[in-house]
């Protein structure tokens, strides 16, 4: 190696040495005078991994004698009797050892582990391993990071098995762990696994632990399982202890390793492995060295298959096998109260109904819309203000209807993993997906792996349309802002969409709302414009329905049903004046008397062709049947078309009724002259178009200070944005009810059938901001779920046109009373249908159907009602500016009206079956409700969380759905998610004092770290540290979890 020496001497005395001080250094002399060996004095400077050698022992001399790299060698202590203090070093290459004399014992052993401590080969090589574990976790090269265009993958997350797979559990703790060269740190440790196959050389890495801090036994609560694919006898498994030196940054020293064979895993159900340190070969000699040999105590637990026998094991995994896919788990183990071991599993999975679900939304949404369209066509009105209105309407409407069709394109075409990922959170195309669903258990299980209970939770993200921004705020701020008149400040004292909705006439039209003559007139119209399109459809294909036999009796009572609900639609009190009714009933009894006919002439005749013999005189009375029949027929075409004239020439006489109503009602807006509740002095045209302009989405028409454009343009994006946010609701509410039913027993579903079913949703979303106009988007469809029906119906019971997620084929639900066996836990798959905007019929697993009380399972349905409770807190650091500022009023307007809601709740409850049971904490649920309003009601509190643990622990009680939101449901969400899984661990009989540990331990090593790194491919929380000091104590994260690198 060539070195500059002159100028290497000369900047050595300017750098910091890690270690200096003079060295005797043995030369052998071979000189016709001298021969042996001679001791030269030296001063010497270790700097980093050179050691430079003074021409003479001044301090101060700058004249190098000689360089040594200190590389691939191995320092010792050399026993020579004659030559004290003296050492060693050995190089890998061969080359001739060099051997130094030191001053005195404390100084040899001082430049032995300094000069051991330089050589970088040892650090590289764990770099080179620390840089595999960061590209497998974090699914980049970290010294790649910064390079421009370098490809980013995202690593497999490792599987650790369903309850349903054959396994081994490994639970892992260590002995005597330590750093020889700092024998009084505490090393914070953490353990990785990987399995070696017998065929290949390479590692596959299967788990990692927790990291435990400041611990020299540390005892690890985070388990390892292995599939049964990776055990075999023949495989080896490798124990990694790593010392994450800083657990902010992950910086870590391998502190050893130990490898053993699986059979030795296998045979024994506790081992004891030493490590062992291949990175440093220096040998030190310890006291007591066999009572402080670092060690690795592995304990393996086979997991055997579910028991499908035992009814919990089978209506859990049904429940969560039928609504997931992509199924996550992870093992854990924690101390509960009577020192025993409890032993946990985590799951997560995608809801399949994610885009299933929107996709039957928008047909059924852009099929109204369509008969709506088509109705407003054939009107008109003689009022100009009235037919200028409904022109406007045409062209919004038509806008409008073109961006449905849009998103449903690209949710047909849309292909991929079944969540909405936080980056496509205001992706346009996805509008009415929800962002980031999940379904979230934590299950216990017994010494054998069988489910003793659980508990489960969906993360979701806002419901709200993040593609616009919240210049105009969200649905209730809108609602609000287009009251007729606005009395009250914003907001109100409750935010009850009920209220708002009632004096908005954009909110009235769009929500239906039955109070008021828009909301009852465009419900009326929805109701008419399909069920006159059904009528049609019967009346037109008449003939070829009844020309195969057996048709007469089930089109009679099709077509009863939908005359039925025109009937009920003409005999409305708006359209009491125009007195159709009797005249549609009139036409209508001579095809019901025609058909009647007809069927009783069809069984007659299938009376005959059973007599055993065949005579002349039955084939004369056939003959006559069949030219009566065929009359018949001929009358009930002709008695069809007289029908469908009259229908046409009524319906456009109601409807212009109807439209007249809705067209005037929106037309009052323009009217007004106090259209917006920030002008106290009132209003005038030009807020109804700045209000418009806000609320405009992207390529609508022009307003050009046309008030009439804009009060279309306002009611086409309200309609929108309702219907993309309730449309996210329903997915996830209808995940979250999938995922509860087949825990049913018979009281909860008569709880379900005379209370409605509890669905308590949790926000931790700020009043700052865009998240402000989040919270109301939020708030409102929540509160119009009030007005949702669903019918539950027995898997196999379903119409061919029930949606299958698994797109099973029709002979598979051509039965209409579906047997046990038939429909058992293998065989059942997530069934649904969209029957009307406000209602939809969901499958019911046979084996939870028996469970139903006897009069539901023979009606064969029941029609339930959803009870939606809301709270919000804000926790992070926007909601302290908020606080700061006092802008909290929706955040406690939202929590108002949840208490109000969730009384009522316990009201209709109490009134029906007496007090509910005590909830997981031994509470009685009233006093509950009293601490909510001791929180609610207390002036100035920052940040009430307890609200939402309360709240949660009342909807525990009664059996409800619980559902956590933020913006993305990935951070916040996460730290929510796992503290009220620990809550209900600890509810269940884990020891108080695992609490912060088993908190810490899921949160760093949980599956909620893998939902952030399946949507920003980092396994990290975007969290920054000046971020969390604004945080609740129990929401804040590990430290190590979390960086200012992830998208939020």
């Amino acid at each position: 190696m060539r070195v500059n020496s002159k100028e290497l001497g000369c900047v050595s005395p300017s750098w910091n040495s890690s270690f200096e001080g003079i060295l005797y250094w043995k030369q052998k002399v071979d000189s016709r005078s001298k021969r042996g060996c001679v001791f030269s004095e030296h001063w010497c400077r270790l700097k980093g991994n050179i050691l430079l050698l003074c021409r003479s022992p001044d301090r101060t001399s700058n004249e190098i004698s000689g360089v040594v790299l200190l590389e691939h060698f191995t320092v010792s202590r050399t026993r020579d009797e004659e030559i004290s203090y003296s050492f060693r070093l050995d190089f890998d290459s061969g080359d001739k050892p060099l051997v130094f004399v030191a001053r005195s014992e404390d100084e040899a052993e001082k430049w032995c582990h300094h000069l051991n401590k330089a050589q970088l080969a040892p650090r590289l090589r764990r770099f080179i391993l620390l840089r595999d574990e960061i590209r497998r976790i974090t699914g980049s090269d970290p010294l790649e990071a910064g390079v421009s265009g370098s490809s980013v993958t995202t690593p497999t997350i490792v599987e650790e098995g369903s309850l349903n797979d054959e396994g081994l559990e490994i639970i892992l703790k260590c002995l005597n762990i330590g750093d020889m060269a700092h024998p009084n740190e505490l090393p914070n440790t953490c353990l990785f696994v990987s399995v070696s196959t017998s065929l290949k050389n390479n590692w596959t890495p299967v788990g990692a632990t927790e990291i435990i801090e400041s611990s020299r036994n540390p005892v690890f609560s985070k388990t390892i399982f292995l599939r049964h694919d990776l055990i075999d006898e023949n495989n080896s498994i490798r124990f990694s202890l790593f010392d994450i030196k800083d657990v902010k940054s992950n910086v870590s020293a391998l502190i050893g390793e130990t490898i053993t064979t699986l059979k030795k895993l296998l045979d024994s159900s506790s081992l004891l492995l030493p490590l062992r340190d291949d990175c440093s070969k220096i040998s030190v000699k310890y006291e007591g060295l066999e009572t402080t040999i670092p060690s690795i105590i592995v304990h393996s637990r086979k997991q055997k298959p579910l028991d499908f026998t035992a009814a919990k094991v089978d209506a859990n995994m049904l429940s969560l096998r039928s609504v997931c896919d992509n199924l996550l788990s992870k093992r854990y183990k924690f101390q509960d109260s009577i020192g025993e071991t409890m032993h946990i599993i985590e799951f997560m999975g995608e809801s399949k109904l994610c885009y299933a679900f929107p996709i039957e939304y928008l047909k059924t949404l852009i099929q109204s819309e369509y008969l709506i369209y088509d109705s407003l066509s054939r009107t008109g009105s003689s009022k100009p203000v009235i037919e200028s209105l409904r022109k406007e309407r045409m062209i919004s409407m038509k806008q409008t209807l073109e961006r449905y069709e849009a998103n449903l394109r690209n949710l047909v075409d849309y292909s991929g993993p079944l969540f909405k990922s936080s980056s496509e959170r205001a992706n346009p195309r996805y509008d009415f997906v929800p962002t980031n669903l999940h379904v979230n258990q934590i299950a216990l299980t017994d010494v054998d792996g069988q489910l003793v209970s659980s508990h489960n939770i969906i993360s979701v993200g806002a419901f709200s349309l993040a593609s616009r921004r919240y210049k105009s705020g969200g649905l209730f701020r809108m609602a609000f802002d287009t009251m007729i008149t606005p009395t009250r400040t914003y907001p109100p004292s409750e935010l009850s969409y009920l209220n708002i909705s009632s004096e908005s006439p954009v909110a009235s039209a769009t929500c239906l709302l039955n109070t008021k003559p828009i909301g009852k007139s465009m419900d009326l119209l929805y109701r008419g414009t399909h069920s006159i399109a059904l009528l049609r459809s019967d009346l037109a294909g008449l003939i070829q329905r009844l020309s195969a036999p057996g048709q007469a009796e089930p089109l009679a009572e099709r077509m009863q049903k939908t005359v039925s609900s025109i009937q009920w639609i003409f005999s409305d009190k708006l359209l009491s004046n125009l007195n159709v009714l009797p005249i549609v009933s009139c036409d209508f009894e001579v095809i019901i008397t025609l058909l009647t006919q007809l069927s009783s002439i069809e069984i007659t005749k299938s009376t005959n062709s059973q007599l055993s013999q065949s005579s002349d005189r039955v084939i004369i009375i056939n003959k006559k049947k069949n030219e009566s029949r065929e009359s018949l027929i001929d009358s009930l075409d002709k008695a069809g078309q007289k029908l469908s004239i009259t229908l046409e020439r009524i319906w456009e006489s109601v409807a212009s009724v109807l439209w007249d109503h809705v067209l005037s009602g929106l037309a009052d807006l323009s009217n007004q002259q106090s259209l917006s509740v920030s002008k106290e002095g009132g209003g005038n045209y030009s807020d109804l178009i700045a209000e418009a302009e806000r609320s405009a989405y992207p390529n609508m028409l022009p307003i050009n200070d046309n008030v009439l454009t804009a009060v279309s343009i306002i009611q086409d994006s309200f309609n929108y944005r309702h219907h993309a946010c309730v449309c996210q609701l329903l997915t996830s509410v209808l995940t979250a009810l999938s995922v509860q039913i087949p825990l049913w027993d018979r009281k909860d579903w008569e709880q379900a059938a005379v209370c409605g079913v509890l669905a308590q949703f949790e926000g931790l979303l700020s009043c700052y901001g865009d998240e402000q106009g989040m919270i109301e988007d939020w708030a409102w469809a929540i509160d119009y779920l009030l007005t949702y029906r669903v019918t539950l119906r027995p898997y196999g019971n379903f119409s061919d046109s029930v949606t299958d997620t698994n797109e099973r084929n029709s002979e598979d639900t051509d039965s209409n009373v579906p047997t046990s066996n038939r429909c058992d836990a293998e065989e059942f798959h997530l069934g649904f249908k969209v029957t009307r905007l406000n209602e939809c019929e969901l499958s019911v697993p046979w084996k939870s159907w028996v469970h139903a009380p006897s009069e539901i399972q023979a009606r064969g349905r029941v029609r339930i009602r959803l009870h939606p409770v809301s709270f919000v807190v804000g926790i992070n650091e926007l909601q302290s500016v908020a606080e700061t500022l006092d802008k909290t009023a929706v955040q406690n307007a939202v929590n108002n009206h949840g208490l109000t809601s969730l009384r009522a709740y316990f009201n209709r409850y109490t009134k029906h079956f007496g007090a509910p049971g005590r909830t997981v904490s031994n509470q009685d649920v009233w006093d509950l409700l009293t601490d909510i309003t001791h929180h609610l009601n207390t002036p100035v509190r920052s940040k009430p969380v307890e609200v939402l643990q309360l709240a949660s622990e009342i909807t525990q009680a009664f059996h409800g759905l619980r559902i956590t939101t933020c913006k993305s449901a990935k951070d916040r969400t996460a730290m929510s998610v796992t503290l009220e899984q620990v809550q209900w661990l600890k509810s269940e009989g884990m020891h108080e004092s695992c609490f912060t540990k088993a908190l810490q331990c899921i949160r760093s090593t949980g599956l909620r770290l893998d939902n952030v790194m399946k949507n920003t491919g980092k396994r990290k929380y975007a969290f920054n540290r000046l971020q969390l000091l604004s945080f609740p104590r129990l929401y804040r994260p590990p430290m190590g979890t979390y960086s200012t690198n992830v998208s939020s």
